[in-house]
């Protein structure tokens, strides 16, 4: 069997049967160390049988720590084992065929680059196609348009372990935004992009973020913008513009906004 070079890392909380739809349909065209963490289930999560080639590892955390906590508790593991590369999934969505091995080669080719991630489908619990969202390719663009929003799908980017031990772990300090606050730390010492295909299908919860939950996440954006501000950025003053003026926007009406201009959904 070829290296294991890369691991997939997924937290999931009380969702056995989303984790089960997740594993189920993973692509076979490259070995995968799949990392499942039960951040802390009722009750606790099992393993499904997996489709060859992949083999898969269980942590179960004592209680339920959140996202933060979890993807750490994986991302150490990941790093004890030395795997070079660490790709992203969340349970419920489904990596296209083809996403492990690009993603792979992508970074194999381009040593210089810490993370790849790329295009999505969204889809509803029936499978319709619900929206799309374009993400950002180049390095220089991605850099600018992430002061203004987050240019990576968190569940479609593969990342180099190398540069995940340069600049550290998910930090507890950014609720809701952990994925957003790593990413600016990654492009102060690496290259970045994203693959101008979808990797990934991901489910619409119909239910939408909670209002709570928005507000909470809404602030945390304001916050790492603010540390990463650039006035000579265009995108700097538009992001402070448009988080400042969504977490006084109330949330019903952000959800009729987002099925009225679907391809404006990434900038809600």
């Amino acid at each position: 069997m070829a290296e294991r070079k890369v691991a997939l890392l997924i937290p999931v909380y009380n969702d056995q049967e989303g984790l089960e739809e997740t594993l189920a349909h993973l692509p076979g065209e490259i070995p995968l160390d799949v990392v499942v963490v039960d951040d802390g289930s009722q009750p606790p999560i099992t393993l499904p049988q997996l489709p060859p080639p992949h083999r898969a590892f269980l942590l179960r955390l004592d209680g339920n720590r959140g996202i933060t906590g979890a993807l750490n508790e994986g991302l150490r593991f990941v790093l004890a084992r030395g795997y070079p590369y660490v790709a992203r999934l969340e349970a419920r969505d489904v990596a296209l065929p083809g996403r492990f091995a690009k993603q792979l080669r992508f970074l194999e080719e381009h040593p210089e680059y810490a993370l790849v991630g790329g295009q999505a489908r969204f889809v509803d619990p029936t499978g319709r196609e619900t929206h799309r969202e374009r993400f950002p390719t180049e390095d220089g663009e991605i850099r600018r348009v992430m002061h203004a929003r987050n240019p990576f799908l968190h569940p479609a980017v593969t990342l180099r372990t190398e540069a995940l031990r340069a600049v550290g772990l998910y930090s507890e300090r950014y609720p809701a935004a952990e994925d957003y606050e790593l990413f600016f730390r990654l492009v102060k010492g690496f290259k970045v992009a994203n693959l101008d295909e979808p990797v990934v299908e991901v489910l619409v919860n119909p239910e939408g973020i909670s209002g709570k939950k928005r507000r909470r996440q809404l602030l945390t954006r304001l916050r790492i913008l603010l540390e990463n501000f650039d006035p000579g950025l265009k995108e700097s003053w538009l992001g402070l513009l448009k988080n400042g003026a969504l977490f006084f926007t109330p949330t019903p009406l952000v959800g009729w906004l987002k099925r009225r201009l679907p391809g404006r959904r990434g900038w809600l």
